[in-house]
């Protein structure tokens, strides 16, 4: 029985020497697995962060391009509603964008704040797109800013516009109205009458008048019919046929600006001086046979 004591004792010693060595294995390898799991753990939230960053850094640039395109819209006031409408949602588009990625920026630095996973290189992403983000932000503010003062400065055109064309319509009507006196002033200036007769004619129409069988008779003192006078411009009429072989001029004008010629056996009154002979009355009156 003594040969079996040895080899029963080896059996032992290697049995349990195998059975602590699957132990040991089995603790390895879910030690290992754990650190795999970390390590894909930490993998996925890095690809998170990198995935998030370098989406806010292409909305970025969107932003730069949209500013861009605003800032080099023209200057004029008569931009149509459409170009204005499109700014506005421009505007909108960029104030939203921004909050967005605000919004993404506050979640990635809280969620690094709790991660166990620390990095100066994504610290430093972080703060450099914050600092852009800041940068844009300042930017659309000061092209709505712009934006407000153009609209006020166009609104402050257009009322400055609206009176001076209030203006302009008063100094039309004024300057209508002054110009209907001018040329009732003008046309009664340059306006004359006369008439010619018999003197039973010119007592009919109260032209001449008397008092009495021997007292001097009055030329246009009384309510005479002016209708029965010929109007004519002054400035053109240079002579007046009577056809009459008598003529006697009854108003008062200066013997200078004027003669009475025969034509054909009649009378013509030739005016030499327009100007001087209605100095003193627009009136003539001429007493023929």
């Amino acid at each position: 029985m003594k040969p079996l004591f040895p080899i029963i004792v080896v059996s032992l010693l290697i049995f349990f020497s195998c059975g602590q060595q699957s132990s040991d294995y089995k603790a390895l390898k879910a030690q290992n697995d754990s650190l795999l799991r970390a390590k894909s753990q930490m993998q996925q939230e890095l690809d998170d962060y990198f995935s998030a960053m370098n989406q806010i850094e292409q909305n970025i640039e969107k932003i730069k391009e949209t500013q861009g395109v605003l800032s080099t819209q023209p200057e004029s006031s008569e931009l149509d509603v459409d170009a204005r409408v499109k700014i506005n949602e421009d505007l909108e588009y960029l104030n939203q964008m921004l909050q967005t990625n605000k919004d993404e920026l506050a979640r990635l630095k809280s969620k690094i704040k709790r991660s166990a996973f620390k990095s100066e290189e994504l610290e430093r992403t972080l703060s450099r797109l914050t600092k852009a983000l800041e940068e844009e932000s300042a930017k659309v503010a000061l092209l709505q800013s712009q934006l407000a003062a153009k609209d006020s400065l166009i609104a402050e055109l257009g009322s400055t516009v609206d009176n001076m064309g209030r203006d302009i319509e008063e100094l039309k009507t004024e300057s209508h109205s002054k110009q209907s006196k001018i040329d009732e002033q003008e046309e009664t200036i340059n306006t004359a009458w006369y008439v010619f007769g018999t003197r039973k004619e010119l007592k009919e129409q109260k032209i001449v008048t008397s008092d009495g069988l021997f007292s001097q008779q009055k030329v246009l003192q009384g309510d005479f019919n002016k209708s029965y006078f010929v109007r004519i411009d002054p400035r053109k009429t240079k002579s007046i046929p009577l056809y009459s072989t008598r003529a006697k001029i009854l108003t008062t004008h200066p013997k200078s600006s004027y003669t009475l010629e025969k034509e054909n056996g009649n009378f013509v009154l030739l005016i030499t001086d327009t100007k001087e002979f209605w100095s003193i009355s627009k009136y003539l009156v001429i007493e023929v046979d």
